[in-house]
């Protein structure tokens, strides 16, 4: 696998894209596509996947159907453009995850020259978080997630999504990721920068599942965020049992795979790595 066909850098040294410079459009032709089989075998996959976890439950989500880039003015920096549609958790699980995900691949390059036409394909935001004692955050998944347990994870929110509103949709979208901070570390939003888009994984290991991922400077330090974590009281505490610390300094200065925890992180999670490397370039 060549990690390169499966990341999008969007950022450059010292600039990411803010919110700003995103736009967001969305159409119910930017749904998947469905036929009557794979209705049958989502449903199929989700009562097999429920009954392995039975916390799960369904949501709404927003489906990425495709990234559109343009530059205005010499401007150094892309205007960002997300053809979004809607899908849920239970299609992700059907498709994306499902064991025999490569017939969807081939089906929708046959009838619609498109490998992810049939694909749930929901939008995840992740944040890479650094500290003011240059430090990054990880969180540990427990063995209750339903995608990746015991691996190691930057903040991660895939949320259900409501509003149908463009304008809506970007605010949700730049406000999830925060709020997702907040409830998995229990960072105050006070603390943390706005958000700064770096680039787009699409993880292979679930049919190119499409993620933004995003950086936020965190103005506490490290002993403070461990602190804050161990009193969390509410959100989703079940899903993590502790925070991974890795010095800034060694990400920047180690090829990715030389990296400590290297074995335990999600493909979200090394992209993020790699963004931040461009982002922290001079």
């Amino acid at each position: 696998m060549e990690f390169a066909d499966y990341i999008q850098t969007l950022c450059i040294p010292g600039n990411g894209i803010d919110k700003s410079s995103v736009k967001v459009e969305w159409s119910q032709n930017y749904c998947r596509q469905s036929l009557p089989f794979i209705c049958d075998k989502i449903e199929n996959e989700w009562k097999k996947k429920c009954l392995i976890c039975p916390s799960m439950w369904n949501g709404s989500k927003f489906r990425l159907h495709q990234i559109q880039l343009s530059r205005k003015n010499n401007c150094h920096m892309p205007q960002v453009k997300l053809l979004l549609g809607s899908t849920c958790y239970k299609d992700f699980i059907g498709s994306n995850c499902a064991p025999e995900s490569e017939i969807l691949v081939n089906l929708g390059l046959q009838n619609h020259d498109n490998s992810q036409a049939y694909a749930s394909d929901p939008l995840g935001v992740g944040a890479l978080i650094t500290t003011n004692d240059n430090n990054i955050i990880f969180i540990r998944r427990s063995g209750q997630c339903a995608e990746f347990p015991f691996m190691d994870v930057i903040a991660k929110a895939g949320d259900d999504f409501q509003n149908m509103d463009s304008s809506l949709i970007l605010e949700e979208i730049f406000d999830s990721i925060l709020k997702e901070v907040t409830e998995e570390v229990n960072i105050p939003i006070q603390n943390l920068s706005s958000p700064l888009l770096l680039g787009v994984s699409y993880n292979p290991l679930t049919m190119r599942t499409p993620s933004l991922e995003f950086y936020l400077k965190c103005d506490l330090s490290t002993g403070e965020i461990q602190e804050l974590y161990t009193k969390r009281i509410e959100g989703d505490i079940e899903e993590s049992t502790e925070l991974i610390i890795i010095p800034a300094e060694d990400v920047l200065n180690n090829d990715l795979k030389e990296l400590k925890y290297y074995d335990q992180l999600t493909f979200g999670a090394k992209a993020a790595i790699i963004f931040f490397k461009v982002f922290s370039s001079k």
